[in-house]
């Protein structure tokens, strides 16, 4: 019988914005191969709210509570997970600061936007992702590997199309974008670093994923995308089963961007 590469029946999987938009999809798609999903965020009740919504069992996931965007935070989630008699193979980097978890001048424009607000979103979707790597690396070197996803965006491939926005209620900071593409480059940095140990780190980039949005701001961006539409939270499950699996053991930095070919054009 041929092994099934894409199988992940043992494996410990880590996923920061655990009770975010994409967290409990990424999970459930990796609960499916046969994973236990860690969900880790600011509230770790609202972690364990998801995972009773989604009907998982303790065997198949737990939660914590974690701040992304500081060290000690970090190490002590990992002490948690190892005093279970757990070893982190797989680290989901999702934690970030965006349209639905705004810094208090998250609309700010360029011109007005306070440092602050810049140096929050920074520490939540850059540093956040820094500590991730730096910890659970470290971790996953001391114990003969794993992969490391960092969730990119689609704009940290392309600036935002700012034409499409004026009038939708919605908004996309500098911070955002900037810390976006640092993500990538941070991710290329430590797939070369420790591609001869095993220790595979890649980025996975969504395009717009559709969450209830509708009116000038959805029919602009349909528009614009080859597809014609948004991107369902389901659509990131082969891309997350594929980078966390066997099946990419020979992929190396890349940053696979799923956003119906939004970036094509």
């Amino acid at each position: 019988m041929t092994k099934d590469i894409f199988d992940l029946t043992g494996k410990v999987a880590l996923i920061t914005g655990g009770a975010g938009l994409l967290g409990p999809q990424m999970a459930s798609a990796l609960v499916e191969k046969g994973a236990k999903v860690i969900l880790a965020d600011l509230s770790e009740d609202k972690c364990q709210q998801v995972i009773r919504e989604m009907g998982l069992s303790d065997a198949e996931a737990a939660a914590v509570s974690l701040d992304v965007a500081s060290s000690d935070s970090w190490k002590n989630t990992l002490q948690k997970i190892k005093d279970r008699q757990h070893k982190v193979e797989i680290l989901i980097n999702g934690a970030a600061s965006t349209n639905q978890s705004k810094t208090a001048n998250f609309e700010a424009g360029f011109e007005n936007f306070p440092e602050e607000d810049w140096d929050r979103i920074m520490d939540i979707n850059l540093k956040g992702v820094f500590l991730g790597c730096q910890v659970i690396g470290k971790h996953m070197l001391e114990n003969g590997g794993g992969k490391i996803i960092n969730i990119a965006s689609l704009y940290g491939v392309v600036s935002p199309n700012h034409r499409i926005y004026p009038g939708t209620g919605i908004f996309q900071p500098v911070a955002y974008s900037v810390s976006k593409h640092a993500v990538i480059a941070l991710t290329k940095y430590l797939a070369t670093l420790w591609a001869d140990k095993k220790v595979r780190v890649n980025a996975l980039t969504p395009g717009g994923v559709w969450n209830g949005h509708e009116g000038l701001f959805y029919e602009r961006y349909k528009h614009l995308n080859p597809s014609g539409d948004m991107a369902n939270k389901s659509d990131m499950n082969g891309g997350i089963v594929f980078l966390a699996s066997d099946a990419s053991n020979h992929v190396v930095g890349h940053n696979l961007i799923i956003d119906g070919g939004y970036s094509v054009w």
